[in-house]
This record gives C-alpha cells, structure tokens and sequence, in this order.
C-alpha cells in the first residue's frame, strides 16, 4: 500500500471520529424537540451495529495477517447480516421513515469515518 502504510486503517483515528459523531449526536439528540425519537432509534441501532462490527473487525485483524481476505469478508459479511436483520426487524415492530432515516444517515457517517481514518 506504499510507504508508511498509506490507506490503511487506523483504529485510533476511527475510535476518535466514533467518539465525537456520538457526542454530536447526543447534543442534538438532546436540544431537538421529542417527535424525532423514531429518529433516534434508527441512528442509535445503526451506530451501536457499525461500532461493535468495527471493534470485531480491528481485533480479528490484529491477531491474524493484514492480508487474510476471508476474515475481512466473513466480518463484512456478517455485519451486512445483522444490520439488515435489525433494519428489518424495527421495521416490522412498526417503525416508520423515521427509523429509517436516522439508520441511513448514521451508517453514511460511520462510512465518512473510515474514509477519514486512513
């Protein structure tokens, strides 16, 4: 990947950027006004998802090599999984727009993290 480890993944600026999406998520979740917690829900289960899926993944990756394409693929995999298993679930429970907002627009975030952790 060039010198240095260029485009690699650092766990310490990903935890960094989780650290302060969820505080920015918790003064609005705070000065916003009760109506948006469909919202809520749907930004707190996709974050809470994606964090932990990350935590797996960075510790997978630290005890077997960089290069080892099946745990990277099995671990995206089973995130795939469980947040489409979760979406679907709220959805089911009644949930409405947004639920699903709030999920999409929180899992685009953790995305913009990881590009910026590199």
């Amino acid at each position: 990947m060039g010198e240095g480890g260029e485009g690699l993944l650092k766990p310490r600026k990903y935890y960094i950027g989780a650290f302060f999406l969820l505080l920015v998520c918790w003064v609005c979740y705070g000065s916003l006004p009760e109506p948006f917690s469909g919202f809520w829900k749907g930004v707190f289960l996709s974050l809470l998802l994606s964090f932990g899926f990350y935590s797996l993944r960075f510790y997978i990756l630290s005890k077997l090599p960089k290069e080892d394409f099946s745990a990277q693929l099995g671990t995206t995999v089973l995130s795939l999984l469980t947040q489409t298993a979760g979406l679907l679930l709220f959805i089911w429970m009644g949930e409405r727009e947004g639920f699903i907002l709030g999920f999409f627009i929180a899992h685009f975030a953790n995305i913009l993290i990881l590009v910026f952790a590199r």
